[in-house]
């Protein structure tokens, strides 16, 4: 997990994103990374999994909301990108990243 440091390092740069949600999002995306690390995993699983992460992230649109934030286009980009990185990381070099990602609500 040497690179997860820098995940999601420009929303916490933002001061527009609330960092104690964000470091609920990064965590969500290391969990996500234990789960399909575990053992071998077919694309369906990833899939499967990477949807229940975002289910728990679009969970948490209203307390972004609350703290005059969001999770926005930019956010977004940064989530997508994380969870493409762990998916890489992890060895699943042929996950779609629009199919990764289908069911954000953000």
């Amino acid at each position: 997990m040497l690179m997860f440091n820098d995940l999601l390092l420009p929303m916490f740069d933002d001061g527009y994103y609330p960092e104690v949600l964000v470091a609920e999002v990064k965590q969500h995306i290391l969990d996500f990374f234990k789960k399909i690390q575990k053992n071998h995993k077919s694309e369906s699983d990833i899939y499967q999994l990477a949807a229940l992460t975002l289910v728990r992230i679009n969970e948490m649109k209203p307390l972004f909301e609350d703290l005059d934030s969001g999770l926005d286009e930019t956010a977004t980009d940064y989530i997508a990108e994380a969870m493409m990185m762990v998916v890489q990381e992890a060895g699943y070099l042929d996950i779609d990243l629009e199919e990764l990602v289908a069911n954000r609500e953000w």
